[in-house]
């Protein structure tokens, strides 16, 4: 019933949007369900929209081909 009733949500609001919106519609309606199972970290969630917060101390470059913007970034 769950499922269905997920589904029927799913598709009657996805008639009156945008077509660019329907995939963050989908976004949240799947966020919500893990929620609701446990299966989300918060903080995890957090991470992945805002990164990492305060201060990271970069390691040095260990690569040549790898500027060392890019990988303090990708070290981040």
């Amino acid at each position: 019933m769950n499922d269905h009733f997920t589904l029927n949500l799913y598709e009657n609001v996805c008639r009156s949007l945008f077509e660019r919106h329907k995939l963050m519609f989908s976004f949240k309606i799947t966020l919500n369900i893990l929620f609701g199972m446990d299966k989300m970290d918060p903080t995890e969630l957090r991470f992945f929209f805002a990164g990492p917060s305060g201060e990271v101390k970069i390691a040095p470059n260990p690569t040549e081909w790898l500027g060392d913007l890019e990988w303090a970034e990708c070290y981040k």
